[in-house]
């Protein structure tokens, strides 16, 4: 299951970096470690001569962004249903493109998939963006893989037995105070509209961290906090296929991914602190304090779907109502 899983996210990122009109932005692999992709596709002919990069380019207009995104999110969903329906067609399917939130029932093995995490830097040629999958075997999150796109690189995790960046076993980082963490984050997609936006938790740890990043892919966000580049990354109102690939490669490096009240994170949560462990709790201490101060709830508010799952206000359907109308995020698309 592993390598096949592998091998259709890595046929999916080469499907994504081909798309990519025109190819103004061109990232090479890292030449230093090579042998560290697992099924790496960097080999002759790989991309026809069509370079590694990604994205329209940042002189895309936002119908031709529109016709981007929508021309490829589809055919990298398809590509993956299609590989699970010929080969495990008893599991249930969870994608941000074709559905099955509202049935989402976690008594059953069932699929993540994001085709392309990323997708307003895919559109704007930012050269960042993955294709992430994930495997709830029905109690726990047993599998994940995130295909790095320009960086022709694969993450992936088997529940208790490690994460590996190709055959590199990841660890989480050893800082163990916030003052000299490094953090990641996004912005909830209906943050045009409603004040529970993020930016008290923003606020109150960007003057407590070290720093802050926003690079508009949770998964590799996410891939980064287990292979210590980062020592933690949190968000609100994502869908489950934006994160559970990446909760499994960080709970394999050693660390912690919870809710904004210090529950374990189950598919469908509405909040997400991920974290290298020890700087887990002055984290999520200091959102609550933020939270509260800002007269907010310590979580988002949970709206439920199917058999016992929250997604936070509706996650899912503002935030393609969002791209819909400006694929390029001006006005309160998620960027995911």
């Amino acid at each position: 299951m592993t390598l096949g899983a592998i091998r259709v996210a890595r046929e999916a990122a080469t499907l994504i970096r081909r798309s990519a009109q025109p190819r103004r932005l061109r990232l090479r692999p890292f030449a230093a470690d090579s042998d560290s992709d697992l099924g790496s596709d960097s080999g002759a002919g790989a991309d026809s001569g069509e370079g590694a990069g990604v994205g329209a380019g940042p002189g895309a207009r936002s119908a031709a962004g529109a016709d981007l995104v929508a021309g490829i999110d589809p055919r990298v969903e398809q590509l993956v249903r299609s590989w699970l329906k010929a080969t495990h067609s008893d599991h249930a399917v969870v994608g941000e493109e074709d559905g099955g939130l509202e049935e989402m029932d976690l008594s059953r093995p069932t699929w993540f998939i994001d085709p392309v995490d990323g997708a307003t830097n895919f559109v704007r040629g930012i050269p960042h963006c993955a294709c992430s999958l994930a495997f709830w075997d029905g109690q726990r999150l047993a599998l994940g893989v995130v295909a790095d796109v320009a960086r022709r690189r694969i993450y992936w995790a088997e529940a208790g037995r490690g994460a590996y960046e190709g055959h590199r076993r990841l660890r989480a980082s050893p800082v163990r105070r916030l003052d000299r963490a490094v953090l990641a984050t996004g912005f909830p997609p209906t943050r045009a509209f409603d004040p529970d936006d993020n930016l008290a938790e923003f606020s109150s740890v960007l003057r407590r961290s070290r720093d802050v990043r926003r690079t508009g892919s949770a998964a590799i966000d996410l891939a980064w906090v287990a292979a210590g580049r980062l020592d933690c990354y949190w968000e609100q109102r994502c869908g489950p296929w934006d994160w559970a690939a990446g909760v499994l490669f960080v709970r394999e490096a050693g660390g912690k991914a919870t809710t904004y009240a210090g529950l374990e994170w189950h598919p469908g949560d509405a909040d997400l602190v991920a974290s290298n462990g020890p700087v887990h709790t002055a984290l999520i201490e200091s959102f609550v304090d933020a939270r509260v101060g800002a007269g907010f709830g310590v979580r988002p508010p949970q709206v439920r779907v199917g058999n016992g799952a929250g997604l936070g206000n509706g996650a899912g359907a503002a935030r393609k109502n969002a791209d819909a109308e400006d694929p390029d995020g001006r006005s309160g698309s998620s960027g995911r």
